[in-house]
């Protein structure tokens, strides 16, 4: 099975890799799409067409033009415009060949972006209760922030976590999901409403995206639903071959 790892900062991709070793790593084949890296050919689309599913990893923030939007002055916005189309080509090309998309923090953002959503520039420019840290040094990227309120819903995502309350999960981020993109639904909040998980509605297309780091959480004494992250998304993509 190959899964594509879109990134920008290769010092930060092992944690992904290691997580998807941790659910299967015989037989597992894990391919870069690194937006430092010259494209392919014919551009990053092809990469899908020979991958089972495509891992949207962590990393800057999404150019509010995506969205609709112009940045905010006071917003702290720093933008990947390079990432920004590379990973807007794969999920187009993931969504047409039905590929399933585990989306992560900065993921999570695209994803909403790409369907027609939009973000929060920056949470501290609103009045956000919960605790929230950038990219924080160390051990820091695991200090559990919060825990999640999981919505009424029936879909795969939402009984997972319903039966895995109570989780707290980490929180690395200073932008945010707004307004829900097309087909996308509002799996689990924050205490303060920030959207946390997200699923597509649409049983064609496995999209599953979460806002915190599950990959920083995948440690035996963790909660095993970080690691169930990964082993539903691989199952997912296993199911697709």
């Amino acid at each position: 099975m190959r899964i594509l790892v879109s990134y920008s900062k290769p010092e930060r991709v092992e944690k992904y890799r290691d997580s998807l070793k941790g659910v299967d790593g015989f037989g597992l084949e894990i391919v870069d799409a690194c937006s430092r890296a010259e494209a392919p050919p014919t551009g990053w689309s092809e990469l899908i067409a020979s991958a089972d599913g495509l891992l949207l990893t962590g990393g800057s923030d999404v150019e509010p033009r995506r969205y609709g939007e112009e940045v905010e002055p006071a917003a702290g916005v720093e933008t990947n415009p390079v990432r920004d189309a590379m990973e807007w080509e794969l999920l187009a090309a993931a969504r047409a060949e039905h590929r399933p998309v585990l989306a992560i923090c900065r993921g999570h953002q695209l994803v909403n972006a790409f369907l027609g959503g939009t973000l929060w520039q920056d949470l501290g420019l609103f009045d956000m209760a919960v605790k929230r840290r950038h990219d924080p040094p160390g051990a820091a990227r695991r200090d559990l922030a919060h825990g999640l309120d999981v919505g009424p819903g029936s879909d795969p995502l939402s009984e997972l976590f319903r039966r895995s309350a109570p989780v707290e999960v980490n929180s690395l981020h200073h932008q945010a999901v707004r307004e829900l993109g097309d087909d996308l639904g509002a799996v689990a909040t924050s205490p303060d409403g920030v959207i946390e998980a997200m699923a597509f509605r649409d049983p064609s297309w496995w999209l599953w995206s979460v806002q915190w780091h599950p990959e920083e959480l995948t440690q035996p004494t963790d909660h095993p639903v970080h690691r169930e992250l990964f082993r539903r998304f691989l199952a997912a993509c296993e199911e697709g071959r």
